[in-house]
């Protein structure tokens, strides 16, 4: 008796001649491409030749470099919290030995309104520790008594007897 044995089947090549190799192709090409795009766009802002802001976030329109000098702090924001209650002045040392100047009972951080009314800081339990540390970021409370200060506002932040004007109010 003879008997005949069937011939294996021809192998058959990974995704030959399917859409999905293409289709991988494709993925990885757009990937390759939104990596190059935002590898570019991250480089591009450190080596353009263009001016950079002088301040941080919403506080960039304010050229606040001489206020720091005299202050050592950089003010970061004035903001309305609490139902628009309080005014938070943020603020980040710069310069540690001045900027005790935050804690002078006499002057203490005040906002002055667009109208010259002034609205000075109130010392209560919740003051930070009173120790400036370089590089660390404060905030001191005011009241916003009447609510005098709303959102939008352009207000002058004064520090001891220094003044840092046409700050908008977040």
């Amino acid at each position: 008796m003879i008997t005949t044995m069937a011939a294996p089947p021809a192998p058959v090549e990974p995704n030959s001649g399917s859409n999905g190799s293409f289709l991988r192709y494709v993925v990885m090409a757009l990937a390759i491409a939104v990596a190059a795009v935002g590898g570019w766009s991250a480089t591009s802002r450190f080596v353009s030749n263009e001016a950079t802001p002088v301040g941080l976030g919403p506080m960039e329109s304010v050229d606040q470099s001489v206020f720091a000098g005299q202050t050592g702090v950089w003010i970061e924001h004035v903001a309305l919290l609490g139902g628009n209650g309080l005014i938070e002045i943020r603020y980040r040392i710069l310069d540690v030995d001045k900027s005790e100047i935050v804690h002078d009972t006499e002057l203490p951080p005040r906002i002055v309104d667009s109208d010259g009314f002034v609205i000075r800081y109130q010392r209560h339990e919740h003051s930070h520790d009173r120790v400036n540390r370089l590089g660390a970021t404060y905030g001191e409370e005011i009241v916003n008594i009447g609510r005098t200060i709303s959102s939008g506002d352009v207000v002058t932040v004064m520090i001891g007897g220094y003044e840092l004007e046409g700050v908008t109010v977040q």
